[in-house]
C-alpha cells in the first residue's frame, strides 16, 4: 500500500471512531510540538531529547511576533521552557527565523545545546559573537545539496537537513533548509520559507519522506498554488499552520476552519500540540 493510501486509511479509521479496533497498537512515545515565535518550534519526545527549530527569535520583526517579554529571562538563561535543549536548527538567515544577537546569548547560556545551520546564518552570527562562533565546538556548519542531505544524530533525534528553494530573483541566493526530524517514533517536517514550487519539492524528495507531522507556513493554505503543494507533498496525518502574523490570526483561523478544518493552529507562545506514535504490536 502506498504511503498516501495508508494515510487515507488511517484518517478514515479515526473519522469512524474505531482506531482502537483496527489493530492492536503499542505506544512508542508522545511527541510534543511547542509554539515559540513565528515559525519557531520546540520538539520534545517526553523522555530525553529536545530539538528547537527557528527558535532564536525574541524581537518582533515586520508583522511577525517575537517572544512575549515574560519569556525573555527564561530564553536568555536557557531555563524553564528553554532548558535542556539538545539541538538548535535554523532554516535560513532572515530575521523572523533567526536573530543572531539573541542566538549568541542563548547559546552562551545553554552549555549543552548544539547549533547547526548554513554559511549565511553563521556569517551573521560572527558579526555578533565572532570568537564564540569561531571557537565553540557546539556551533556547526552544514551545507546540504539536493542529492546529498546532511544527516545529524543528536541523542535520540535523527535529522535530515536538505535544500528547499526560498524563491526566485533576490531570494534565489538564500540558503533555505528543510528539516526532517525523526523523534519519538515520528517524522516531523519543517520547511522554513520554502518557495511554492512543485518541481523543487519533488527534487528534494519530500513526497517520499513519510511525514507524520508537517509544519507549514499559513500562505500555503491561501488560494493559489499552495493547495496543490500541500495535497501532493505535505498531506501528513497531522498538519500545523505556522508563520502567522498576530494581526491576521483570526482571519487565518476562520479560513482554515472552512477550507482546511483538519489543520491545527497554535495561537500563542508555549501553546502545545501532542501526538502519539503508534505501531502494530508483533504477532
Amino acid at each position: 500500500m502506498r504511503f498516501r493510501d495508508r494515510i487515507v486509511a488511517r484518517r478514515t479509521l479515526r473519522w469512524l471512531g474505531i482506531w482502537a479496533l483496527a489493530l492492536p497498537f503499542q505506544t512508542l512515545a508522545d511527541v510534543t510540538i511547542t509554539q515559540l515565535a513565528n515559525e519557531g518550534v520546540l520538539l520534545d519526545d517526553g523522555d530525553s531529547t529536545r530539538v528547537m527549530i527557528d527558535g532564536m527569535v525574541v524581537e518582533s520583526y515586520s508583522v511577525y511576533a517575537g517572544l512575549p517579554e515574560t519569556l525573555h529571562p527564561s530564553f536568555y538563561q536557557a531555563a524553564d521552557s528553554f532548558a535542556d535543549i539538545d539541538l538548535a536548527l535554523v532554516s535560513h538567515q532572515h530575521h523572523d527565523h533567526n536573530q543572531p544577537i539573541h542566538a549568541c546569548r542563548f547559546m552562551q547560556a545553554s552549555h549543552a545545546t548544539v547549533f547547526y545551520s548554513s554559511t549565511q546564518v553563521m556569517d551573521l552570527m560572527r558579526e555578533k559573537c565572532r570568537e564564540f562562533t569561531l571557537t565553540s565546538p557546539r556551533i556547526k556548519l552544514i551545507n546540504p545539496e539536493y542529492d546529498r542531505p546532511e544527516v545529524l544524530q543528536v541523542k535520540d533525534a535523527r535529522v535530515s537537513a536538505f535544500l528547499l528553494s526560498h524563491g526566485r530573483g533576490k531570494y534565489a541566493i538564500l540558503q533555505n533548509f528543510g528539516h526532517l526530524v525523526e523523534i519519538g517514533g515520528m517524522r516531523v517536517l519543517h520547511i522554513g520559507d520554502a518557495a511554492m514550487s512543485a518541481a523543487d519539492f519533488a527534487r528534494a524528495g519530500v513526497d517520499e519522506m513519510g511525514v507524520d507531522i508537517a509544519l507549514v507556513p499559513f500562505w500555503y493554505f491561501q488560494p493559489g498554488p499552495g493547495g496543490d503543494i500541500v495535497r501532493r507533498f505535505l498531506d501528513a496525518p497531522n498538519i500545523i499552520a505556522v508563520h502567522i502574523p498576530p494581526s491576521e490570526l483570526h482571519e487565518v483561523k476562520e479560513h482554515l476552519r472552512v477550507e482546511y478544518p483538519e489543520v491545527i493552529v497554535l495561537d500563542d507562545a508555549l501553546d502545545q500540540a501532542r501526538f502519539s506514535a503508534t505501531t502494530p504490536s508483533p504477532p
